[in-house]
């Protein structure tokens, strides 16, 4: 019955894919503030957990009265110095940014002109070559049409069809973005206020209703996601806030533009595994570009040195073993998060993916031992001797050594007979 049950329900779901998936983001839409609330309170539970555990640990042991806001004080202190961090981030950004802007703006005239210097060369490189005028609307109206089928009206007219409400959509999903973090950090505040008694209900709703072997598995796959989530993302965001404040020192040696901008903007992309330094790079060195060429190429050797500080020192000294999967499943993991749920995919997708790998793994050898052979019965391990230590050499002290513990061995033994 319960296979004949799970083929229905499976051959129900791939049939009707479009109104589940419809259903699923209906779903999704409407408890978007929880699961914001969720995250924040899951990443904030650890500034938390560093008063509440750490540094008022004894408050409360003489006075009683200081054990009733030792909860309070840990948590208003974790929200304050994390959004006031923020709050102190975006508010030294944005005359940075208003600085980069009106620079923009002043240099408009040279781009201009170096603009109409370079059309001026094309347009006389596209005459010979064809004999088309570029300069001439006549032009462009017969490449809309040779292009899209269409003449320029209709194509005019399609754009603004397509293209309009788009962008009013874009406006609205802003907003309701902004009143769903603004809602999940309510709901946070609630979560990590209550959470002991949140996670006991939740064990024992589990514990009740679920067999033995279900709710065992189940905490199980639990404490592997928190135990490879929480350490990497802690770990993250101290290599990146460490990065981030290595490139504002460097850049203010150098004395390059816009150091403090450039420095959160690199910190902050450093958090994406792989990819994120690419991609902190893009904006930074165009934003360089703009004032002076030569500054955005010595800014990019500076960056590949910083990465490779991060990348061979910092990053393993930090993180360690804690992610526990190959350079190759670090990128599939951040593809495959990125193009499913955004940034928010391409950073969590790594701690997620070990996780499932851990478990896979696990899974792997324990259904091994129960066949009784050994994974490398099936294929042999291969090793990289550079990563091998050198073997000790052996000494004659050595030799003395396993020779006397050979005896006192064999005489234990003795006595014991």
């Amino acid at each position: 019955m319960l296979v004949i049950l799970y083929t229905t329900i499976l051959i129900f779901f791939f049939i009707h894919i479009t109104d589940v998936l419809k259903v699923l983001d209906v779903v999704f839409k409407v408890l978007a503030p929880i699961f914001y609330g969720l995250l924040i309170a899951y990443l904030l539970n650890y500034p938390y957990k560093a008063f509440h555990d750490h540094a008022f640990k004894k408050m409360g042991t003489k006075h009683k009265w200081l054990k009733k806001i030792k909860k309070p004080l840990s948590l208003a202190l974790a929200y304050i110095i994390i959004f006031g961090i923020a709050i102190f981030l975006v508010s030294t950004l944005i005359p940075e940014l208003s600085s980069s802007i009106t620079t923009l703006v002043d240099n408009i005239p040279m781009y201009e002109e170096a603009i109409r210097s370079a059309s001026d060369s094309t347009v006389k490189f596209v005459r010979n070559l064809t004999g088309y005028n570029l300069y001439e609307l006549a032009t462009y109206s017969n490449m809309i049409t040779l292009i899209t089928g269409h003449d320029t009206t209709e194509f005019v007219k399609n754009l603004f069809t397509n293209y309009v409400p788009s962008a009013f959509s874009t406006v609205l999903g802003i907003g309701t973005g902004l009143y769903n973090w603004g809602i999940g950090i309510i709901i946070s505040i609630y979560l990590l206020s209550s959470k002991e008694r949140l996670i006991r209900q939740f064990k024992v709703a589990i514990v009740a209703y679920t067999p033995e072997k279900f709710y065992k598995r189940l905490f199980k796959i639990g404490d592997v996601f928190n135990n490879k989530c929480g350490k990497f993302i802690v770990g993250k965001i101290i290599d990146s806030s460490i990065i981030g404040v290595m490139c504002f020192i460097g850049l203010s040696i150098f004395r390059f533009h816009y150091p403090l901008l450039i420095s959160v903007i690199i910190g902050v992309f450093n958090m994406i595994p792989f990819f994120g330094p690419i991609i902190g790079a893009i904006p930074t060195t165009f934003l360089l570009l703009i004032i002076n060429p030569l500054e955005a190429l010595e800014f990019l050797i500076f960056i590949i040195v910083l990465q490779q500080i991060d990348g061979n020192f910092l990053g393993p000294k930090i993180l360690g073993e804690t992610v526990g999967i190959s350079g190759f499943w670090i990128m599939v993991s951040v593809i495959i998060g990125g193009g499913l749920f955004g940034v928010p995919g391409m950073l969590l997708g790594v701690p997620i993916f070990a996780a499932i790998y851990t478990l896979l793994e696990e899974g792997a050898q324990r259904r091994l031992k129960k066949k009784e052979i050994s994974a490398n019965d099936i294929a042999p391990e291969v090793e990289d001797d550079s990563l091998k230590p050198d073997k000790p050499r052996k000494s004659k002290s050595i030799k003395d050594s396993q020779f006397f513990e050979k005896a006192s061995e064999l005489i234990n033994k003795g006595k014991n007979k």
